[in-house]
């Protein structure tokens, strides 16, 4: 039997899929020469990221709000009762589940990487912080209003929109779970869609897995940094970073093979449960009254402040910190989008579309307004209030700037207990969103299956280990980092396409009387 985008069904077994051969050939390419010469990768590609942030640095800062705007029209217009599978589905997860998973697998290990150093870089390199000029007050607030901007609801629309464009073409024309079945299907009429659709799976998996083995990497340090924290013992070498990725394998690789109801829903639940936790401990035995007039100002911030720094380019200055922070992260959201299109898809079934834009985007916003808050408050109020430790450690470690979420724990009582959790909650992060990955990959590379193989899914998920292994052999992320955001770049194209097509079969179907 073929599908409706002209792939056999036959290719969905084994490793006869041409789209994994494809996607794993490029993760080796890149693999191999971050290893060999990691100087060279990153140079030449960073070099590539700047000149198209040089040429486009306009489209890529207002290109969220707009993906912002069409969620918003789907949820709240005319779309909006449309259920992913129709009418008559029903969800397949609890409503915490569901969001527990799609707010932990977007979200990952980044989440305690830049909960403190993301605000804190702003508030002392930005052009909004104190080097542009601002007070010490309004400099803080504008930092966390631009992390907000960054992870908040224009970064959520992003994923939002790479799961409705997979979803709707699943579950009402029912194509494959592939990245390439919005173009396929979404421009059937055109003799391009279909091998376009192709060089869009195979860039998809191949961006994926190096964005995520870039993610495990930096789990690899965090794990590391927070056991010397807890132990006071410093581990020097490769060797324990190796066991920490070793350890890290087995538990997102036995979670991944199992049934996504009973592997990732239940990382996703133990995740939401930690970080909530956590962020509840710090808000009530830290300045509860600080954090409360923090969190409702940096909400207001949030939405007030979300067009102006859209519009927002630099013309007039240096663009350094630009180019670094809100340009390049944009870019990294992107190549998280093939898989988190995917998976969300995968585990929407049953929600309406206005249910499930505004709680994908509204839901995680919400929680990271309070994070970032909290967290990133408290490097703040330290640097203008305090010692000044978090600050001076930023400024003199900027390559390594995530042992300041460790500061802020340290600096509270009960660390040898919140420092064990910190570890828990990384290690729960990164193994969600590595399963996550795992799975999605695996759906991709075999021709789009609902229920993703169980040995090509254990298949991605040693290759992103090894792929991994390279940064930490290699004792930096940015050779792959820079890897993920220029393939990303290409994929912004793909991503519009998807965008289009899912709009132009949305009219369709609406006037066909189909979406009801």
């Amino acid at each position: 039997m073929t599908t409706k985008s002209g792939i056999g069904d036959s290719s969905s077994r084994g490793f006869g899929d041409r789209t994994f051969w494809a996607a794993a050939g490029l993760t080796a390419i890149f693999s191999v020469w971050s290893l060999v010469n990691p100087t060279s990768l990153t140079t030449t590609l960073w070099r590539w990221v700047y000149k198209f942030h040089g040429a486009f640095s306009w489209f890529t800062i207002i290109l969220p709000f707009a993906f912002l705007c069409i969620c918003l029209y789907v949820g709240l217009g005319k779309y909006g009762n449309y259920k992913f599978g129709g009418c008559d589905a029903r969800p397949e997860f609890s409503t915490f589940s569901w969001l527990g998973m799609l707010f932990t697998a977007g979200i990952g290990v980044g989440l305690v990487n830049f909960g403190v150093a993301e605000p804190m870089s702003h508030y002392l390199t930005s052009p909004l912080g104190i080097k542009g000029g601002f007070d010490p007050p309004q400099a803080a607030q504008n930092a966390l209003n631009m992390s907000m901007f960054i992870w908040g609801l224009t970064a959520w629309s992003i994923y939002t929109i790479s799961g409705l464009v997979v979803g709707y073409f699943t579950y009402s024309r029912g194509s494959k779970f592939l990245p390439g079945s919005p173009i396929a299907d979404g421009f059937a009429d055109k003799p391009w869609s279909k091998p376009l659709s192709k060089v869009a799976n195979i860039s998809a998996a191949g961006a994926a897995a190096l964005t995520i083995s870039a993610s495990i990497g930096m789990g690899v340090f965090q794990v590391r940094n927070g056991i010397e924290a807890v132990t006071g013992l410093k581990f020097s070498g490769m060797t324990f970073s190796v066991v920490i990725l070793v350890a890290l394998f087995l538990i997102y690789t036995a979670f991944a093979i199992l049934p996504v109801g009973k592997g990732m829903k239940k990382l996703g639940d133990a995740n939401v449960c930690i970080a909530i936790g956590l962020l509840l401990f710090v808000f009530a035995i830290g300045p509860t009254r600080y954090f409360m007039s923090l969190i409702v100002q940096t909400l207001s911030g949030t939405v007030l402040d979300m067009i102006p720094i859209s519009m927002r380019t630099f013309p007039f200055i240096e663009k350094k910190w630009f180019n670094d922070w809100p340009l390049t992260t944009m870019i990294w959201w992107i190549s998280w989008t093939p898989f988190m299109g995917v998976f969300i898809a995968r585990i929407s079934k049953g929600r309406s579309l206005r249910q499930f834009m505004l709680a994908s985007i509204l839901t995680p916003t919400l929680f990271l307004v309070a994070w970032f808050s909290v967290f990133g408050g408290y490097g703040l109020m330290d640097t203008i209030l305090g010692s000044g430790k978090i600050a001076d450690y930023i400024i003199n470690n900027p390559d390594d700037v995530y042992l300041s979420f460790i500061m802020v724990l340290q600096a509270l009582p009960f660390f040898k207990i919140t420092g064990v959790i910190f570890i828990l909650l990384i290690v729960v992060f990164l193994s969600t969103t590595a399963t996550s990955a795992a799975i999605s990959l695996s759906m991709i590379t075999s021709n789009g299956a609902e229920n993703a193989p169980p040995l090509k899914t254990l298949t991605w998920s040693v290759i992103m280990a090894t792929v991994a292994f390279a940064n930490v052999a290699t004792g930096t992320l940015s050779g792959v980092r820079a890897v993920a955001v220029s393939l990303a770049i290409p994929y912004i194209f793909f991503l519009l396409l998807q965008v289009s097509g899912v709009m132009r079969a949305m009219r369709s179907d609406y006037r066909k009387g189909l979406m009801k």
